[in-house]
This record gives structure tokens, sequence and C-alpha cells, in this order.
């Protein structure tokens, strides 16, 4: 294999780092500007192209980008950008809402597409003067919706997720579905081959990956995602895999003449429901992507603009064309297509205007085109420049349109669902241990656990549950199996039965069982528990190895406190807010038991002053009672996203533990939940004077969440 030599290497870190400098630069001035990024990169790319840099300094232009090799190896960077923000849109993609979405989204990409097909053929024939193939294959160009910078400006507006942002990807990776195949039928008439056969295999092709990547495909990717984050102990061992798996799902529709674009969104679409794809992995592929790929993909798109390709007025005259009419048309048929699906006025204005930008994939079109011999280098010049002013043009519209646009009720609720669902701690919460030992009372503990899966199920949310067992065997109907062993084993079989819920049974290994415990929870996200009481007299103790398993473990620990194991029906559940994170991570897992057991939550605030009652003031009296008000309505939001019944009850107390007790005196509730988390301590356990003291006093069964951090979601 031949490698780079000393000086081509040393070429390609100087362009790279040039790149980068230039379009983040832009991209940061353009922000200031109230610009989208993607424009300042564009823009970049432009200055440090032939057309200013090349013109201004052609020597430094020459050393840094005209060598071969670095033009390849910047080029391939360039097409891992485009993939990573396919999938990155992918990931985004919402099917529920894409399947809501169908009609508008599929009219509006056929009055794009047909549209630009037919005025791009008609501009082809009438001003260029072209062949009929050719003129057809500039309608293609312009039929191209850019999915990566709709996609990367949505990003930026944080309105990825909005109704007519998914119409729009919808509608522009339809537009990709249907010019690729095209494209090969185009390719097949210039090699003289048969357009007809060529048309339909790229189709057949086409629904054969989609068929595969939802079936086969699916349950591969699951697959792959849970091993190797519960079987490798290699650091970053999911992003490893999805990169790994982009690039098949990539390189599979480019063997089948599709497009490598076409295979990322569809991988992403998958990846957005897959075991382990918390948003901690999506973070970070996102912002490996914008800090690296995205501005080489989107700087070497503005590089390609060579305004010295250009000819006089007959150059400007085919811009103004381009621009002007092809773009016109484009949007509005967009647009008659989305209020033909019903979509509001200004919701379908924004889609046909977003189905016109410009940028991405349809500029890699038109490099296809110059590569065929279809589109001449000043035509190529010519329709960058459009892409350009295109960019720089849409961006403010679109956002003057959205800010026209109201969510629906529906919307409305929808968005503010998976917004509380990004503070919440559960939802990426997906795998827990219970160890099936006797001293750790596990029969009140698995029917927790399982009402918890039946909770995520509702959700649809993956939770695994992995069964720890100390029998030689692996079966627990051998004599002298405690009952609450068999009654837990009984609990957690039924929760496997349910959809999105996964078991999986470990033996103890070796004699020492807390090494066992502690070894079979590395990589869990939690370990479930139990025990029949706590002593306080010293130090506070839920018994000898549960509070070893407590000081131990690197997962959060859920432990279940109570005289007996078992539990009556839940009607009211009480949860102590402080408004730290562990505490609202209790009211979510407060509001997964009651979205199985049809409780009602009641969240009670209870504020502190600092000064003693002797110093309350009438108006401060209302501000602690304001702030009380405000730590409960941030619980409100992870709570009412399940929709739970729920109250919420704010008091002043100097003691808070006592307030929480009197309320457990005052009306019946059959369960407290209460987050703490633990801290060092010489004598034993420490969670902290208020959660000791309910944990040693409260007479009701407790749950109790002790997390390893305080910087918890919420």
């Amino acid at each position: 294999m031949q490698g780079f030599s000393e000086h081509e290497l040393l070429g390609t870190f100087c362009a790279i780092a040039a790149l980068l400098l230039v379009a983040r630069g832009m991209a940061e001035a353009a922000r200031r500007l109230g610009q989208p990024e993607v424009l300042g990169e564009l823009l970049g790319g432009f200055i440090i192209g032939p057309s200013v840099l090349g013109a201004l300094f052609p020597g430094a232009f020459t050393l840094l980008f005209l060598n071969p090799i670095v033009s390849r190896a910047l080029l391939l960077l360039s097409w891992i950008g485009a993939v990573l923000l396919l999938m990155i849109a992918g990931m985004e993609a919402d099917l529920a809402i894409l399947r809501q979405k169908a009609v508008p989204g599929l009219l509006a990409a056929g009055g794009a597409i047909g549209s630009a097909l037919a005025i791009g053929t008609w501009i082809g024939l009438s001003s260029f003067g072209h062949e009929p193939t050719s003129a057809f294959f500039l309608g293609l160009v312009l039929s191209v919706t850019a999915v990566s910078v709709v996609a990367k400006l949505l990003i930026e507006r944080e309105a990825l997720r909005r109704d007519y942002a998914q119409v729009m990807l919808a509608a522009g990776i339809a537009a990709e579905v249907v010019v690729w195949p095209l494209i090969s039928v185009v390719s097949s008439v210039q090699h003289r081959a048969n357009p007809f056969v060529a048309g339909l295999k790229a189709t057949l092709l086409a629904t054969a990956f989609f068929a595969f990547m939802l079936t086969l495909g699916r349950r591969f990717t699951f697959w792959a995602m849970r091993r190797v984050a519960d079987v490798t102990a290699i650091a970053s061992g999911e992003l490893s895999l999805v990169l790994v798996l982009l690039c098949v799902s990539a390189a599979a529709t480019t063997v089948m003449g599709l497009h490598p674009l076409l295979g990322a969104f569809v991988f992403g679409v998958l990846l957005s429901k897959a075991p382990r794809a918390t948003l901690a992995l999506k973070e970070r592929i996102q912002a490996l992507t914008i800090a690296l790929f995205a501005p080489i993909f989107f700087g070497l798109a503005g590089m390609r603009v060579n305004l010295f390709h250009l000819r006089g007025w007959q150059s400007i005259r085919g811009i103004l064309i381009l621009f002007v009419v092809a773009g016109l048309v484009k949007s509005v048929f967009g647009f008659l297509g989305a209020r033909a699906g019903r979509l509001p006025m200004w919701e379908a204005a924004t889609v046909g205007v977003g189905l016109n930008l410009k940028g991405g994939t349809d500029v890699v079109v038109a490099i296809v085109g110059t590569e065929l011999l279809l589109l001449s280098p000043d035509v190529y010049t010519m329709y960058a420049v459009v892409a350009i002013l295109t960019v720089v043009v849409s961006p403010p519209l679109m956002g003057w349109m959205a800010a026209k646009t109201t969510p629906g009720d529906a919307e409305l609720r929808r968005l503010n669902r998976e917004e509380a669902r990004k503070l919440a701690y559960l939802p990426d919460m997906e795998r827990v241990l219970l160890p099936l030992v006797p001293e750790l009372l596990p029969a009140l503990t698995a029917r927790v656990v399982a009402a918890l899966a039946a909770g995520k199920h509702h959700e649809k949310e993956l939770f695994d549950i992995t069964e720890f067992s100390v029998t030689q065997d692996g079966t627990l109907a051998q004599l002298g199996t405690p009952d609450n062993v068999v009654y837990a084993a009984s609990y957690l079989a039924h929760a496997a039965e349910i959809e999105h819920v996964g078991l999986e049974r470990v033996q103890a290994d070796g004699d020492d069982l807390f090494a066992s415990i502690e070894k079979a929870a590395e990589g869990q996200h939690m370990v479930a528990m139990g025990a029949a009481g706590v002593s306080g007299e010293l130090s506070l103790s839920f018994g000898p190895l549960q509070d070893r398993i407590l000081r131990g473990v690197p997962a959060d620990v859920l432990l279940t406190v109570a005289s007996t194991e078992d539990l009556p029906a839940v009607r009211r559940i009480l949860v102590p807010i402080n408004g730290l994170g562990h505490s609202l991570a209790a009211a979510d897992v407060a509001a997964y038991l009651a979205k199985e057991t049809d409780a009602e939550v009641v969240l009670m605030s209870i504020v502190a002053p600092r000064l003693g009652p002797l110093f309350w003031r009438e108006r401060k009296h209302r501000d602690l009672l304001q702030a009380g008000y405000t730590i409960t309505r941030e619980a409100q939001g992870r709570v009412s996203r399940l929709e739970v019944r729920h109250a919420e009850q704010v008091m002043l107390s100097a003691d808070p533990a006592e307030a929480v007790l009197a309320e457990l005196r005052r009306q019946p509730y059959e369960l407290l939940v209460l987050g703490a988390v633990m801290r060092s301590s010489e004598q034993g356990i420490s969670l902290g004077g208020t959660a000791e003291r309910l944990m040693t006093s409260a007479t009701v069964a407790r749950v109790l969440l002790v997390s390893r951090s305080a910087d918890l979601p919420g």
C-alpha cells in the first residue's frame, strides 16, 4: 500500500487547517449576523477557492489545494461529512410523524420534483441550447433538495422536530429516492444501454434495500448495539460500531447504484430507536460532525465555484434564470403540493422554500453530470453560484415564514413531551441488574422493576433486565429456593413478555457473592435490590450486603425498603422535591410506576427559610412559596409527559424531613419515592440528613434512588 510522503502529509494537514479555520471563522461571522452557519461555511470555501485566494495568491492556492493527493483526502473527508449529516437527519426523523405527514410530504415532493424537472429541461433546451439528455439532466440537478443543508439549518435553529421540518425531510429524501434511479437511466442512455432496464433495476434495488433495512437490518443493528455495549469493554465502542454500520449501509447503496446518502439516512432512522443510542451518544456524533466533517463538506462545495469559468453577460443571464425562474417555480409547486396535503399555509410556504435549498447533494449530482459530460464547466459554475445565492436568500425567508407558524395543540404537546424526555432520567436508563439473592429481598424489588418495564413499554423505550442468580444450574425450581426468589423470578419472567423488554440471565461467578454482583454490574445503568429495614443508631445501614453494594458498585442503585415484600395496591405516591437532579430523577421513577399502577403522584416541595420562622415577612413568605412552586413545576414537566395524575404541594418548614413525615401521617400513601446522592463517609452509608431520616422513620414502603453523581438529568 502506497502511503503519504512527508510533503503530502504536511500539505494535507495544512489544507485541512486552512479550510477549517476559514469555514468555521466565516460560520461564526454568519451566526453573529443572524445568518445560518452553513452560509458562512460555503462563503468561506468560496474565499479560499480559485475565485479569491486562487486569483490573489495563486501560488498559495496551488500549494494548498491543487496537489492531487491532498484533493482526494479532502474529498474523502467531505463525503464523510455528507454521510454523517444525512445519518443525523435520519436519527431525527420520526417514522410516526412521517407516516402522519406522508400525504403532504409526498405531494410537496411531487410538486417540487416534477416542476423542477420540467423547468430545468426547458431552460436547458431554450436558454443553454443543450441536447435533450443534457437538458433533462439539468432538470435532475434542479429537482434535488440539499437535504444536508436543510438538516444543518434545522439543527442550528433547533427546529428539526417541527412537523413542517419532518415534511421537508420526507420530501427531500423522496427526491433522493427518485433522482438517483433517474440518473442511472440517463447514464445508461449516455452509454447506449437500455434505459427502461436500468430504471427498473434501480427501483427494484431501492425497494429491496428498504425492505431489508426495516426487517433484518433493524434486528441486526439492535443486536449489535446491545452486544458492543454489554459485552465488550472497548472505550466508545458504541460510537465505533455506529460508524462501522454507517459505512456498511452507505457502501450497500453505492454498490446498488443508488447513492451513499440514501443508505446513511435509512441507517440513521434505524439508529434513532436502537438500544444504547442514548442522547449522549447522539450529541457526540453531532459534535464530531459539526466540528470537523461538515465544514469540510460545505467548504469544498464553496471552493468549487470558479468565477473565471463565467462568460460575461451570457453567464449572468443564465444565473438569473436558474436563480429566479427555476427557484420560484420549484418553491411555488412545492408549496402547492404541501397545501394540497392540508399543511397550514405558512408551514407549506416554509416547506416550499426549504425544498429549493441548494449546496448539498444537488452539487454532487452536478459534479456527476460534469463527469458524464452532460454539464459543461461553465454551467456547473453558474449552478454553484446559484447554490450560494440560494443559501443567502432562502434561510432568512424560511426564518420569517417559520416565525409565523404556530404549532397546533397536538404538535405542541408532542414538542413539550420530547423536551421533557430529554431532561428526564429514565428514558436512557436501559440496563438494570436485579440479583435474585435472598438477603436482598428481591420479590418487592422485582415488582417495582416490572412496573418500570411496563411504564417504559408504554413510552416505546427499551429496557433490558439482567437477572443475577446464585443457583448452580440456572433454575429456580430446586429444593430449598426461598419463596421471595421464586416470586421475583416469576415477576421478571412476566416482564420479559412485554414488548421492548429484554431479559438476560447470569450466574454468580465464584464464592464471593459481592464480587460476583460487582462484576455483573459492570456496564449496567442501575442495580436494583431490597432491604427489610434501616438501622441508624451509629450510622445508616440497610444490611451488610446492601451497604457493600451501595458503596462498591459503579452504577446507580434502586433500593426498595418495606417491612413486608408484599406491596398493596398503590393509589398515591409521595415524592419530596428539592430541585436538584436526584430528586427530579426520583419524580421520573415515580411517574413510570404511576403509569403502570394508575396511581396519583404528589410532588412535595419543602422550602426552608434560612433565618427561621421568626424572621418571615409577608413578601419573603410569598417569594419562598414562589420558589417552591418553581421547583415543583420543573418536576411536573417530567411527570405530565407520561400523562399520569399528579398534584403539587409547597410548604415552608425549617425541618423538611418532619414536614414529609407529617404529610405521610395526614393522609394515606402507599409509596414514598425519593432520590439521594451517595456521599463518601468513613463510618458507612451517607445520603444526607433528610433522606436518612425519611428512610429510618417512614413506615410506608420506600423506593430510594441512589445516584453516583449529583449531575443527573433535570
